[in-house]
């Protein structure tokens, strides 16, 4: 046999088979080659046919054919001929499950094994026979391998072979320091006799699994880094290499690198699905994936991932550990959203087939732990605190220092404090933290760690190191976040998650009497992804980015666009499967979405380099303020509410309000469910009194002083109509918007932010132009008014008929009416109403006038819309008329001092903690808004084309569009409202009562 190699190439063999001359070409990469001992003629055919029919699923008759022919060979004649047909035996009877006929044929071998050669073969061969069904066996054939290697050959690379294969056997039974040695002493044999070889790359992968246990990420990457090379040069695009990619994920995710983790884990996928579709290995990496995903909050992934990723483990494995991980996540998934009795039994499940596999390994501990919490969460401190104290035994027996025991220490720490014992407590924090500070420095782990410690000493009356633990959590998750990656959705519900960090050490500066701190912690806990967005937001990228990406960005947005529009057209009689079809392409192109937004910020330079704004502090936070204006920023805690009262002239104030979230939000859904009719209501009165009583009689001498009111809302407060708030006033009622003019924003940093984008608004008095949408055009056919909807409000219902809409005839009379104080305007009325044309309004329009349906999603906040002119059909490069939340922050572009959604709900959005609501005021503003009116609830059509004429004649007589509001509010509260009907009739209608015109908001620039 000859050999050649060209360097790095194809490996070319030469030969004879029966006196003909042969040439085999093999590509680089492992060799997948079954080699047979020499054979006779009539022996060979024999063997042929047996393979046959073993191939074919027939081994009875496959092996009998091999069985006769094999009794006749003399051993002096073909020396290991009969051990290796036995061995071929062996496999074929593993492979059909017939564990106890494949050892038989192995004992069978090892009997006539005569040379080492063999006798290695064999002994390893029997091993791997019992599986994971008698480790104990397992590893006596291992050994017994191993010293009739060491025997024979000595430091040979057939004993780094046996060694690696014992150390990996040992590692899954736990015993670390004894597979450490083992595989120490593979690698070390390999990189003598075989540098730079495959064999050598996978000790390195070996290695990285002990370090995975003991959490040692920096040991993980170093060993992982090694080996990628070698397989990138040898290998590449092998599942080797996929393992090795899956190991560098790990140790990223370890040090809460998270989007370094993703792009790892996303090509290694792709490797596995090339190379062994629908495998184990598949299963892992969307297992991985998926728990990224849920980390982040994006349940809808996260579910999709691990429902795949368990359907593959059901079918391969179902009694494996990797089984086992997938209910495992599963149950973690359903304590997040607070369905224990699912996460119970989806752990109770787990820890059986750990028992099975692995008792008393780490995959025991790790679900004693999740049991644990669930055992705390369900008010059964004893249990949980056995579980864990379980769980803690283990990982100090077998992985003392690592990850895991911290996972273990911080909940005991917790049920110490819960029952008084502080000094335990204490001390058992102390160990977790430093077990974090040491393996995941700058993480979500740290963070919480450092939080408990923080809260802990707050307890013990130790405010100094209560504030400095606490400033210490805060900066692991700004340092967390800024690693994590993603989208800046998915950055912002992550921060939201922990959101509870800021406000302990917001609490505990004020309790320190450090209230210019504490607003500054407040500033630092307010929508940060939204600034990040909007540092970004006027870098022009067309020409800087690779065409395949703007290819991807049009192609991703034209596929979802035809998918909802098949969703919209879908009826029962198409059946629940093509809808759940439907659904779940949509949220798989919402997550392409996402990757090629992440792509397009790392191939921009220009994004790369760009330095984020800082939350302002309280000298440049009162700097923003105009004279005379007030500014209420809340902060919503578990039972207290702090109140920061800033103005440009007196400084600060700081108000402890005695409620808490739960209660909070109790009474403003409650007042929303009074106030959204069209109705006065004695009820929503006494709570409008009590709500104002609350939040802002405590400062109400500050509120008279003040010339406007510059609310910045938290937690449930975003939905709080405040000006719909009571108070007396010399004796009689009065609404806080009869008194004092509001306006609102996220935060005094994007307040700010956004004022800065024109220093001198225009007046609205000055040569200008309005751009206005209404009346739609819609489908015919359809049902009217949404799913149980009045037709008369202005929303977008989804029903099972997809999405239903009514005509808004007096959306029209509303633009013309409005169009009649500027002395420039452009209309577009029905078929107009386009999202093309919304889309192209550009940046010479200085109000911008949208009076539509609005379509609010609070699951999937992004696919919120305003309704425009709806197709019939929709051919290609034609929008659906949706004009949604992601469209206008990928692609509207303005430079407006006012845009008006005179539409249903446009205020509301999803909630998240210190972001807001994210929805489409947020995606206006992003858009070069300086100021957007919008509403909380459903508006009547009738009504608010007249409150919106008012407004706008008031704003475009030189008032401030805070002030505009107000007088047009004001109008509607104490004179009744005279409408004319579709037959032309003019009646009265009486629209003092909060419904009517309330819910507008003005967010953002007051000027």
């Amino acid at each position: 046999m000859k050999t050649e190699q060209a360097p790095r190439g194809t490996v070319r063999l030469r030969g004879e088979r029966n006196g003909v001359a042969i040439v085999v070409d093999v590509p680089k990469g492992p060799w997948d080659a079954r080699v047979r001992p020499w054979m006779a003629t009539d022996l060979l055919e024999a063997y042929t046919a047996g393979r046959q029919r073993v191939d074919a699923g027939n081994l009875e008759a496959g092996i009998a054919f091999w069985d006769q022919p094999t009794r006749r060979v003399e051993p002096q004649a073909a020396p290991g001929l009969r051990p290796w047909m036995l061995l071929q035996v062996s496999e074929a009877w593993s492979k059909g499950g017939q564990g106890d006929k494949a050892r038989a044929a192995l004992q069978a071998a090892l009997a006539e094994a005569g040379d080492a050669q063999t006798r290695v073969a064999v002994w390893e061969a029997l091993g791997e026979s019992y599986g994971n069904a008698n480790a104990m066996a397992r590893e006596s054939s291992f050994r017994s391998a191993l010293e009739v290697g060491e025997a024979a050959w000595g430091e040979s690379l057939q004993v780094a072979s046996t060694s690696a294969k014992l150390g990996n056997l040992l590692r899954w039974r736990n015993r670390l320091d004894e597979a450490e040695k083992l595989l120490d002493r593979a690698l070390e044999i390999r990189q003598r006799w075989a540098p730079d070889s495959l064999e050598v790359a996978d000790s390195l992968n070996q290695l990285c699994g002990i370090a995975w246990v003991r959490g040692d990420a920096e040991t993980i990457s170093e060993l992982a880094r090694r080996a990628l090379p070698i397989q990138e040069r040898w290998a590449p695009d092998s599942l080797g290499m996929a393992a090795t990619l899956h190991r560098l994920a790990l140790a990223a995710i370890l040090r809460g690198r998270f989007e370094e983790a993703t792009t790892l884990l996303q090509r290694e996928l792709a490797i596995q699905e090339r190379r062994a579709p629908d495998s184990l290995d598949v299963a892992l990496s969307l297992a991985t994936l998926g728990s990224i995903a849920n980390r982040f909050g994006d349940v809808e992934a996260a579910t999709e991932l691990h429902l795949r990723a368990l359907a593959i483990r059901q079918r391969l494995a179902p009694d494996s550990t990797g089984m086992a991980s997938s209910l495992n996540n599963l149950g973690d998934m359903a304590r997040d959203r607070g369905d224990l009795a699912a996460a119970a039994e989806h752990y109770r499940r787990a820890l059986a087939i750990w028992a099975k596999v692995a008792p008393n390994g780490l995959g025991v501990a790790a679900n004693l732990n999740s049991v644990g919490a669930i055992a705390r969460l369900q008010g059964k401190p004893d249990e949980a605190w056995n579980l864990h104290h379980r769980a803690l035994e283990i990982c100090r027996r077998l992985a003392p220092g690592g990850l895991e025991e911290a996972e273990s220490l911080s909940p005991l720490g917790l049920i110490a404090e819960a029952r008084g014992d502080l000094n335990l407590a204490l001390d058992l924090y102390q160990q977790a933290q430093a077990i974090h500070e040491r393996l995941a420095p700058g993480t979500f782990r740290e963070a919480q760690t450092l939080q408990h410690l923080g809260r802990l000493y707050r307890r013990m009356h130790r405010a100094d190191e209560a504030a400095r633990f606490l400033y210490r959590a805060v900066d692991a998750l700004e340092a967390q976040v800024g690693t994590l990656g993603g989208s800046p959705e998915l950055q912002a519900t992550f921060r939201a998650q922990h959101a509870e960090i800021y406000r302990d050490a917001i609490a505990i500066e004020l309790q320190r009497g450090h209230a210019a701190e504490a607003f500054h912690l407040m500033e630092r806990s307010r929508a940060r992804s939204f600034l990040a967005l909007l540092a970004e937001r006027d870098l022009e990228l067309s020409g800087e980015l690779p065409a395949t990406l703007e290819r991807s960005r049009r192609d991703n947005a034209a596929r979802y666009d035809q998918t909802l529009s098949e969703l919209s057209h879908w009826t029962p009689a198409a059946g629940e499967t093509a809808r759940e079809k439907l659904n779940r392409e949509l949220s798989r192109l919402r997550r392409e979405r996402d990757e090629i937004a992440v792509e397009i910020r790392k191939a921009s330079p220009r994004l790369a380099a760009l330095r984020q704004p800082q939350p302002l502090d309280l000298a440049a936070a009162r700097n923003v303020l105009d004279p005379g204006t007030l500014a209420l920023s809340y902060s919503v805690g578990e039972t207290r509410t702090a109140l920061f009262a800033v103005t440009r002239e007196g400084g600060l104030r700081v108000k402890t309000l005695p409620i808490g979230e739960e209660r909070l939000r109790r009474d403003v859904e409650r007042f929303l469910e009074r106030v959204r009719q069209p109705a006065v209501d004695a009820g929503a009165d006494d709570l409008a009194r009590s709500l104002y009583r609350v939040l802002l009689a405590p400062v109400a001498d500050l509120v008279g002083k003040s010339q406007r009111l510059l609310i910045l809302p938290d937690g449930p407060l975003h939905r709080l109509p405040f000006g719909a708030l009571v108070r007396e006033a010399g004796g009689r009622r009065q609404y806080l918007t009869e008194w004092k003019p509001l306006h609102t924003a996220l935060s005094l940093t994007v307040y700010g932010t956004l004022r800065a984008s024109a220093a001198e608004p225009r007046r609205a008095a000055d040569p200008s132009r309005l751009v206005a949408f209404a009346d739609p055009k819609y489908p015919q056919g359809v049902k009217s008014g949404g799913e149980g909807r009045d037709a008369a409000h202005r929303s977008l219902g989804l029903g099972l008929r997809g999405f239903n809409w009514a005509a808004l005839p007096y959306t029209r009379r509303e633009v013309e009416r409005i169009a009649k104080v500027y002395p420039q305007a452009r209309l577009y009325l029905g078929e107009e109403a386009t999202e093309e044309r919304a889309k192209s309004v550009g940046r010479d329009a200085r109000v911008v006038h949208f009076a539509t349906h609005s379509y609010i999603d609070d699951r999937t906040p992004l696919d919120s819309a305003l309704v425009l002119t709806i197709p019939d059909e929709l051919p290609a490069g034609r929008d659906n008329g949706l004009l949604q939340v992601w469209e206008i922050f990928e692609g509207l572009r303005l430079d407006a001092d006012l845009v008006v959604l005179s539409s249903c709900e446009s205020a509301l959005g999803r909630e998240l903690n210190g972001e807001g609501l994210i929805g489409l005021t947020r995606a206006f503003q992003y858009a070069g808004a300086r100021s957007v009116v919008a509403t909380l609830w459903s508006v009547s059509d009738q009504v608010t084309a007249e409150l919106m004429a008012r407004f706008h004649r008031h704003y475009a007589a030189g008032l401030p569009k805070d002030e505009a509001l107000r007088q047009a509010q004001i109008e509607l509260i104490r004179k009744p409202v005279r409408i004319t009907t579709a037959n032309g009739r003019t009646v009265e209608t009486d629209a003092s009562a909060p419904f009517f015109w309330a819910a507008f908001q003005l967010f953002g620039d007051r000027r």
